[in-house]
């Protein structure tokens, strides 16, 4: 499966994902982002023109990437400070005709 930022400056392929998940911490909700979870190595990142740039906060274990030229949020990946090494890519920019065929999971991150 293959996403791309509004301007396709970022273009992010990974398997295609069982299900999605809706997070509703401070930041994901702001984000309005259905993120699907990956290792590392499952996910291949390009970049057209600008690399991303990303935005952490709280604990600094996560890293929120979005497009320098459009501003669409693409993925988060979690730093050397995590525990556990993941990338999750926003699926809220695939096709909403697919969205709307996946499973959700809800995730309730503000009680963390």
């Amino acid at each position: 499966m293959r996403v791309s930022c509004h301007c396709g400056n970022v273009t992010v392929s990974a398997p295609e994902p069982e299900q999605v998940a809706i997070c509703n911490c401070s930041i994901c909700r702001r984000y309005g982002a259905r993120w699907a979870y990956y290792p590392p190595e499952a996910v291949q990142i390009r970049f057209d023109r600008k690399r991303t740039e990303f935005y952490q906060w709280g604990d600094r274990m996560v890293e929120f990437h979005r497009c320098p030229e459009c501003g669409c949020v693409t993925h988060y990946r979690t730093n050397q400070r995590c525990d556990t090494a993941v990338t999750a890519i926003n699926m809220r920019l695939a096709e909403p005709e697919w969205l709307a065929t996946v499973p959700v999971r809800h995730i309730d991150g503000a009680s963390y």
